[in-house]
């Protein structure tokens, strides 16, 4: 699965879960794993301190700490040396030295351990604690990005140097068919990466932005603005209203995202009539999805009959494509920083839900006019605020939710 490095808004949510002050230049990697919604691994100094994930149910973040926190968080249970083997085991009171500290921990709660040369996590059991998993004390470096970056410069370069020769393969192969060749441009961190480094090899390039009518304004502003730095020859679709095609389609769901067809894909596909046939540089790469992990390098599109895209960045990984973007000093959209990893519609379905409730945060007049127009639809607000109107037939573990909700009214 995909990782990334933290942004300013996570270190953010981290710090207040964990009372700490960690500084948004560390070199923090987020793994994402499966879950009902935002749900990663947190890496520091390649060892996982634990999960980070939004709680659908209770609509909060939680920290789910692994062993390896305790070598940077100090132990609050101390434990007597013992053969025992105590890992995933109830301690024994006689054991536990300040058995004290226990007294005011909750059912389940999390609680650091320290046995000899070792650390742990363990959880309140009763009137003792059940020790999870344990791990030798060693050191944590905190590593900054910029420390990061030093280390994998040139298996970056690397990376860089086959996307440039898949690009120039297709730009050669364009050129001897006098097929046209340009790239989408989405605002996003992926095809900023890939346009530019196609803009390097193509003359003339032309960079194609989709407006739907649904973009955050940042988006559209950092599009027009990250053209003009590059040099990008940009062109700006227009889609049809979103909200009358809604009168006609019922509300988007992951089964049936109408309204890519209708807001992104016709739009350029009437556009893209004039060609006979055409080539697109694509920044999609496999790891971000499991739909995505088959992808090669070129695909005809199923939407468009005269268009194959390219995809030169595919085996990126997302810590790839933001050490490119720092190692190059590249600008990208301030969205990223403010909690959103999917930089599009504001109410696409196939969002995490947890960005849909930063929307609810900070651009309440389009949430709420979102909110409305999914009350007409049958849409109570518990079932609003958790996303279940994003599936037309809810997966188990929604239905499950659904369930533990109706459960607590």
């Amino acid at each position: 699965m995909d990782d990334k490095f933290a942004s300013k808004f996570e270190i953010e949510v981290l710090n207040k879960l964990l009372n700490k002050n960690l500084p948004y230049d560390l070199a923090i990697i987020l793994k994402k794993i499966g879950g009902l919604d935002y749900r990663k691994k947190v890496f520091l100094d390649g060892k996982c301190l634990g999960i980070l994930e939004f709680d659908l149910l209770n609509l909060d973040w939680k920290f789910h700490p692994y062993a390896s926190y305790y070598l940077i968080e100090p132990p609050k249970i101390q434990i007597k040396p013992t053969k025992k083997r105590l890992k995933g085991k109830k301690v024994p009171l006689n054991l536990i030295e300040n058995i004290e500290e226990i007294k005011d921990l909750k059912e389940n709660e999390y609680v650091g351990v320290e046995i000899g040369n070792y650390v742990g996590v363990a959880i309140k059991k009763g009137n003792s604690i059940k020790i999870k998993d344990l791990t030798l004390k060693d050191d944590i470096k905190f590593e900054k990005i910029q420390d990061y970056l030093r280390k994998n410069k040139e298996r970056i370069k690397k990376l860089e140097k086959t996307s440039t020769s898949i690009i120039k393969k297709y730009n050669e192969k364009c050129k001897e068919k006098n097929i046209t060749i340009n790239a989408s441009f989405s605002g996003g961190k992926d095809s900023s990466v890939s346009t530019l480094l196609a803009n390097e090899i193509i003359d003339d390039l032309e960079a194609i932005f989709v407006d739907t009518g649904l973009e955050f304004k940042e988006t559209t502003k950092f599009v027009k603005k990250f053209a003009k730095k590059y040099g990008l020859n940009l062109t700006i679709l227009k889609s049809k209203d979103f909200w009358k095609a809604l009168e006609e389609n019922g509300i988007p769901t992951k089964e049936n995202r109408w309204c890519n067809s209708v807001c992104k894909l016709n739009p350029l596909k009437n556009y893209l009539e004039k060609y006979r046939e055409v080539y697109t540089i694509d920044g999609s790469r496999k790891f971000e999805s499991f739909a995505r992990e088959k992808l090669s390098y070129e695909r005809k599109s199923r939407f468009i009959p005269n268009q194959t895209n390219i995809f030169p960045i595919l085996d990126w990984k997302g810590t790839d494509v933001w050490s490119w973007i720092y190692l190059n000093e590249i600008e990208y959209n301030p969205l990223y920083e403010k909690g959103f990893e999917r930089i599009g519609c504001y109410m696409c379905p196939s969002a995490l839900n947890s960005e849909f409730l930063r929307v609810k945060e900070l651009y309440p007049e389009l949430f709420n006019r979102w909110v409305e127009t999914l009350k007409r639809y049958g849409y109570d607000e518990d079932e609003i605020l958790r996303g279940f109107w994003r599936w037309k037939n809810l997966p188990p573990k929604m239905k499950e939710l659904k369930r533990k909700l109706k459960s607590l009214k």
